[in-house]
């Protein structure tokens, strides 16, 4: 059982030649005009869609990105203790982060629309999940760069990871003065960056890269107390930054529940409510019936039980006092905006799942062209090939599994061992998938006489 699950995680089943991982790697921490370019054009449609907040641009920009490739540069290079390489990649990041952030600052000084946008606000308070992604993404991404077959992975960890819309917000920071944005943007894309190449350190090590030929022991000591004390360095305020992002959550939640209790309150009309995060107070107006104190005590109480002690209910109630119209037209407002956010939210939720799940319908269907062509261009006597999704039961088997239906015509049939190696070929080419194969006898041919005849 022990070895079955060896086997099952072995990363060496599909990796290719030492060789040819490092040439690839190697080359992807070049740069030239076509990188440069690629890059400029990344940054200003990523730039676009936080300006604009759409989450599918933003997507867009990452999938075209070149700047993952240096940082793997940088955590292969120092995995194998190869200096110059990690010099390299780390002047071919610095030259593109620069490159970002000064694109990005002349696009928003141009761009009309100065309103600092959800997408955008996002990127300005890292947090210790940020290191998590950042880390995880990078294990895939070195694992993908060392497979045989081309892979989507390494486009989804730069999704995952988020490397371009940090440097868009840094440039928005500068290009607006807003250096709060700027620094905790920068801090991001240093978090991404860092534990990216950390992540290809580590499993370049468990793969047991050979070292390069000038590796240095004591140079290597060094490197690893520098790395030990970069990792505190920035995991360390990220833990700090993510606790408070807890703490205001927990806040925001325990806050909730009160106004819906008071909401609740017979005769009691709520006609404003104003939640303060920072404060950690809330105030709110009642109408109608005065609140009891022993509600009101206990309402606080709820609030402290939840850890803020310092936290304060602010209970105004009006009653027969002229109410204040200008402050209930503005809570109404209020009300209304973040009614109309949130479906606005939702709907665009919506719109990303269907715009992924047509993606993948595309990609499907792009990779089944493949499938048919290879298939008939390495079997001559095919005639005809045919490829879908569906699925399939068993009578008595656990229930529905998906299924990739190849379907072929043969002319003359293929004999069984054949069918048999490009049934074992699809699985590699479908990562594993559930493949069934099936082979079709062409009709035969009419005897032309015959057929006049009857």
């Amino acid at each position: 059982m022990l070895d079955k699950m060896k086997q099952l995680f072995d990363l060496r089943q599909d990796q290719c030649e030492f060789p040819v991982i490092d040439a690839a790697i190697r080359s992807g921490v070049r740069i030239g005009g076509t990188n440069m370019w690629v890059l400029i054009f990344a940054i200003l449609i990523a730039s676009v869609g936080l300006n604009v907040n759409s989450t599918a641009v933003i997507i867009g920009a990452m999938l075209i990105s070149p700047l993952m490739r240096p940082i793997l540069g940088i955590g292969y290079g120092a995995a194998i203790s190869d200096h110059r390489l990690i010099r390299t990649a780390a002047r071919s990041l610095a030259i593109f982060a620069v490159l970002s952030i000064v694109t990005s600052t002349l696009y928003f000084l141009a761009s009309p629309l100065e309103h600092a946008q959800s997408e955008l606000l996002a990127r300005t308070t890292p947090t210790l999940w940020d290191v998590l992604i950042a880390f995880f993404g990078g294990c895939a991404g070195i694992i993908a760069q060392t497979r045989r077959d081309e892979s989507t992975v390494i486009p989804g960890a730069a999704i995952a990871t988020a490397l371009m819309p940090p440097l868009c917000t840094a440039g928005y920071g500068l290009a607006t003065l807003h250096w709060d944005y700027f620094l905790g943007a920068s801090y991001l894309f240093l978090i991404n960056a860092f534990f990216i190449a950390l992540s290809t350190y580590v499993f370049v090590k468990l793969m047991g890269f050979p070292e390069h030929e000038e590796a240095d022991k004591r140079l290597q000591r060094r490197a690893h107390f520098a790395i030990a004390l970069a990792v505190l360095a920035l995991a360390i305020p990220s833990g700090f930054l993510a606790y408070r992002l807890v703490q205001d959550q927990v806040f925001l939640a325990a806050s909730k529940q009160v106004l819906l209790e008071l909401d609740k309150q017979p005769g009691a009309i709520l006609l404003t409510k104003d939640v303060s995060v920072p404060l950690r107070r809330v105030a709110v107006t009642i109408g109608g019936e005065p609140l009891a104190a022993s509600v009101q005590d206990r309402l606080s109480h709820d609030l402290h039980k939840s850890g803020f002690l310092n936290a304060k209910l602010v209970v105004r109630h009006v009653g027969n006092e002229k109410i204040d119209l200008a402050s209930l037209r503005d809570q109404l407002r209020r009300d209304l905006y973040d009614s109309t956010v949130e479906q606005l939210e939702d709907r665009a939720t919506k719109l990303d799942a269907m715009a992924l799940r047509l993606a993948k319908l595309e990609e499907a269907k792009v990779q089944q062209g493949r499938i048919i062509a290879e298939t008939m261009a390495q079997y001559p006597t095919i005639t005809q090939v045919s490829v879908t999704a569906g699925a399939s039961a068993v009578k008595a088997g656990p229930g529905v599994e998906p299924v990739t239906l190849v379907v072929v015509e043969s002319s003359p049939a293929l004999p069984e061992e054949e069918l048999e190696r490009i049934r074992a070929g699809l699985k590699i080419r479908l990562d594993g998938a559930n493949v069934r194969l099936v082979q079709l006898t062409p009709p035969a041919p009419v005897n032309a006489k015959r057929a006049r005849r009857g």
